[in-house]
């Protein structure tokens, strides 16, 4: 009778645990065997080792002869029978009702559950022997050991510079949310192998437990509890010492640059050039000084700055290759660094230095010290961060609004309300509500809200009579074509946890992207084939098209043509899809078809750089000297430094701008300075004129010619006919007046000497 019970027992746990992840698979981002399936299963096996462990070690110990292994290996394969039926509901529903791929990511089963499995069943075995069988006990032990192992891995990545963080029974997770594309790699590897090397230890030190109280002598349990101690070890030392587990000190080795300031202490890749170093130097220390400024923070923190080559360094160190990220109580940013500088160094400086604005362990404002409010933290950072691009934080919140996509200022300061709308939605909104608390309210109670205040003790009022304030004034802000057409393609995607099959196509477009660089363009294209087929993501049809421009003109065509179909209702994709065939006929020899593909184009209202582009490659189809300088440039055909030089034996002023912006963002400020000079001095184009005073503004400012940048800066601020440029102009007038006033002159660039 009680053999019929254990076995219906059984069988219900079975049925109930293919349930359970078949229902868990019709979840965002578990709809495909992969990191998330994982990571549950192993979540899973940490909460059934307990009594499964502790059962076989109770039954063990009913023998005369208890057996630690004999233990291990049965809770093991009971646990991992957990996991299997768990997976197996999963990869059902995937197979049957799902078109994402049900091998794609499965390599994390095996990877990050299973080792999760075996540790769980060595330490309910463990348990069970060290309490002699008593359930509570037993069960209380694990609980403490669980909880203990859990906390150092979580103090590791409290105070150390990783985004990852790794717990042997609970799994790894890879950090931000913004990184979609995720892979087995070796960090992972040889976590889980010391996670290995914790179980065999384990399992001897259950050994040994038995053998003393038999009276017997523990030598080879002891040798196998030692040789996973010391497995774990090396492990452990391997990874620190190859980077794959971060620390300080292998990033200071792996970048290899430093020049500490009194608000910065900037780390950086030590072949830069010590001008460009001085330069972002010197940046940053502007920037925290007008942040602490602007929110009234009187002693700021010094902010530690690491600056990565790459994404695939800063993954390789640090994880979140993608993402940048700042960890507010220990002052310190991760960055990846391109030309110009780090997009993102200030709205991270804003992270870092408002958290002195916020007590608790995390320097942010938080729930019980952990449950953090996302939407103040990044909407701070978005509203004291100077606009990127054309438009200003407000103009997007109004597009947003127009468009019906705006969340509620309520959702949006709540701790989970933040991730309830598409990441894109979320920061420009809650940057516009508190750009505008700044601007009408001052510092002092939006740092109160941000110490963690509620927002009727901070400003007097309850928050919906600020939001309602904050409505009515967006009310007031026009939306032109331009912007309603840039909004509708920043807004309208529905955000990671929105997407079918998210991770997946997020690997097929980095495999797809590796495959154009490796000049297998055929490949490239069907990935982004593939990519679109699950997104219904036409841009990913255009990406096919733009693979296949040089190797298979027709095959690009179609997919391009593809790509315009599928895309109605979206200006900025029929703006990228149009001048992309364009390219194709203008490198097919056909300047005038081309031309057609580019004014289409540009009805469409692309953003302003995208416009740039196109009003180029139209004066370039029209010219024919020009055309056969710009040509190979604008293309992006062949070397780019050949390129260069045939622009720049051209005389057209348009010819000045791009090699002018080419020269500045190579750190050849004065070479800049010249070009641009006389491009504005020639007949350029008025759309490119905004621009061109931008860059040869910062160009002066960084050639130490300081009253010539002022007067760019001025002459941009008087006729710059979008908020967003004259916003940028008097910040960026500002930072060069301070630069100059706090370091002198600053260096020259190596481009800059007389050759």
């Amino acid at each position: 009778m009680a053999d019929r019970v254990r076995l219906a027992v059984w069988a219900f746990v079975g049925v109930a645990l293919l349930a359970g992840g078949f229902a868990a698979a019709g979840l965002p981002l578990l709809e495909a065997p992969g990191f998330e399936l994982a990571l549950s299963a192993a979540l899973l096996a940490a909460l059934a080792g307990a009594p499964l462990g502790i059962g076989t070690a109770r039954r063990e110990l009913a023998r005369p002869a208890p057996s630690p292994p004999r233990a291990f290996f049965r809770a093991a394969l009971l646990t991992l029978a957990v996991q299997g039926l768990f997976a197996a509901g999963a990869v059902t529903r995937s197979l049957f009702l799902s078109p994402c791929s049900s091998t794609q990511g499965l390599a994390f089963l095996p990877v990050l559950a299973v080792p999760s499995a075996l540790l769980a069943a060595a330490l309910g075995a463990f348990t069970g022997f060290a309490a002699r069988g008593r359930r509570l006990a037993a069960g209380l032990l694990y609980a403490a050991l669980a909880l203990a192992s859990l906390g150092a891995a979580l103090w590791e990545a409290y105070r150390g510079p990783a985004a990852y963080v790794l717990a042997d029974l609970f799994g790894a997770w890879p950090g931000p949310l913004y990184d979609e594309a995720l892979s087995v790699d070796r960090r992972l590897l040889l976590f889980r192998l010391g996670s290995l090397a914790l179980t065999l230890s384990l399992v001897g030190g259950a050994a040994i437990l038995v053998a003393r109280r038999a009276g017997r002598p523990a030598l080879r349990p002891a040798a196998a509890a030692l040789a996973g101690l010391a497995l774990a070890a090396l492990v452990r030392l391997a990874a620190a010492s190859s980077g794959d587990i971060a620390s300080r000190g292998a990033i200071d080795r792996a970048l290899g640059g430093r020049r500490e300031g009194t608000r910065c202490d900037l780390h950086y890749p030590a072949e830069w050039p010590p001008a460009e170093a001085e330069r972002v130097w010197r940046g940053c220390e502007v920037d925290a000084a007008e942040v602490a400024n602007a929110l009234g923070i009187e002693r700021p923190p010094r902010v530690t700055v690491w600056l990565y080559r790459s994404e695939a360094e800063k993954r390789r160190l640090v994880g979140a290759g993608r993402t940048d990220f700042t960890k507010p109580w220990l002052a310190e940013v991760e960055l990846v660094d391109a030309l110009g500088g780090p997009p993102t160094l200030r709205h991270e400086l804003v992270h870092a230095v408002a958290g002195a604005a916020a007590p608790g362990p995390l320097h942010v404002p938080a729930t019980f010290g952990f449950w953090v409010n996302v939407g103040l933290v990044e909407g701070l950072a978005v509203a004291l961060d100077l606009p990127h691009g054309e438009w200003t934080v407000h103009e997007w919140a109004k597009a947003m609004r127009d468009l019906g996509l705006l969340p509620p200022a309520g959702r949006l300061v709540r701790p989970a309300g933040f991730f309830s709308a598409p990441p894109a939605r979320a920061y420009a909104a809650a940057g516009s509500l508190l750009r505008f608390l700044l601007d009408r309210y001052g510092s002092a109670p939006v740092r109160r809200a941000y110490g963690g205040a509620s927002f009727e003790a901070a400003f007097g009022r309850p928050l919906s009579e600020l939001e309602a304030e904050w409505l009515l004034f967006l009310d007031g802000i026009p939306v032109p074509p331009e912007l309603a057409s840039a909004a509708e393609a920043r807004f309208r995607p529905p955000g990671l946890l929105g997407l079918r099959c998210a991770r997946e196509v997020a690997g097929l477009e980095v495999r797809a992207g590796e495959a154009e660089r490796e000049g297998r363009p055929a490949d490239a294209a069907a990935h982004w084939r593939r990519a679109a087929a699950l997104s219904s993501d036409p841009a990913d049809l255009a990406a096919a098209g733009e693979a296949l421009r040089l190797s298979d003109p027709g095959g690009a065509d179609r997919a391009l043509a593809e790509a315009l179909a599928a895309g109605k209702g979206r200006p900025a994709l029929l703006a990228l899809a149009l001048g992309d065939r364009g390219d194709l006929a203008w490198i097919g020899g056909d300047e005038a078809r081309a031309a057609t593909f580019y004014r289409q184009a540009l009805s469409e209202h692309p953003d302003r750089p995208g416009a740039r582009l196109l009003e180029a490659k139209l004066a370039a189809t029209s010219d024919r000297a020009l055309g056969a300088a710009a040509g190979p440039y604008l293309l992006g055909l062949g070397d780019p430094g050949l390129a260069l030089c045939r622009l720049a034996g051209s005389d057209r002023p348009l010819a000045a701008y791009l090699v002018g912006r080419a020269a500045f963002a190579r750190g050849a400020f004065r070479l800049a300075s010249d070009l641009l000079s006389r491009a504005l001095g020639g007949s350029l184009p008025s759309s490119f004129r905004t621009e061109a005073l931008r860059v040869l503004g910062e160009a002066r400012c960084a050639a130490g010619d300081d009253e010539l940048a002022a007067s760019a800066f001025s002459e941009l601020a008087a006729t710059a006919g979008r908020e967003a440029d004259r916003e940028v102009a008097s910040a960026l007038a500002r930072r060069c007046a301070e630069q100059r006033r706090a370091f002198g002159a600053p260096p020259r660039s190596p481009s800059d000497w007389p050759r």
